[in-house]
């Protein structure tokens, strides 16, 4: 398996890797919009960090996100716009090193690092990983049903 930054020619991979995201939520959400997704897509992989795991050619993995700053503060930090692992590729190592990059970017431009999750069907699972990875849990996401 190799980790590497993600290029235009990742687009469509990664597009079909967050479908089957997508595809996985537990909560009832909103249905996608392909070219805004396609969009968001786009602009991480120009404007921001995006890496991919590749096992035989195929992305079994990614991370995106931007630098941005919370809404009462001028400091910069890395957020991430996804994450996520094939089921099949959970038991790897793609996900740890796909989080490492992001650290590592973060730690280069002497930024702190925020992770999220939503929707997952395994939320308590994720928590865990990202606390062994020694992240500290800072809220929570309510929905309407």
């Amino acid at each position: 398996m190799v980790i590497r930054k993600g290029s235009s020619d990742d687009m469509f991979p990664i597009r079909n890797i967050l479908l089957e995201m997508h595809s996985e939520t537990t909560l009832s959400v909103p249905s996608i919009d392909m070219e805004k997704l396609t969009y968001h897509i786009l602009h991480a992989l120009k404007n921001g960090h995006v890496f991919v795991a590749v096992l035989k050619n195929k992305v079994i993995g990614t991370i995106g996100g931007l630098v941005g700053s919370d809404w009462w503060s001028e400091e910069q930090h890395l957020s991430d716009l996804w994450f996520y692992v094939s089921p099949d590729n959970r038991k790897s190592t793609a996900g740890r090193r796909l989080i490492k990059e992001f650290i590592n970017v973060a730690k280069d431009a002497k930024m702190k690092l925020k992770l999220g999750h939503a929707y997952s069907g395994d939320i308590d699972r994720k928590d865990k990983f990202y606390e062994r990875l020694g992240f500290t849990k800072a809220g929570s996401l309510f929905t309407e049903a």
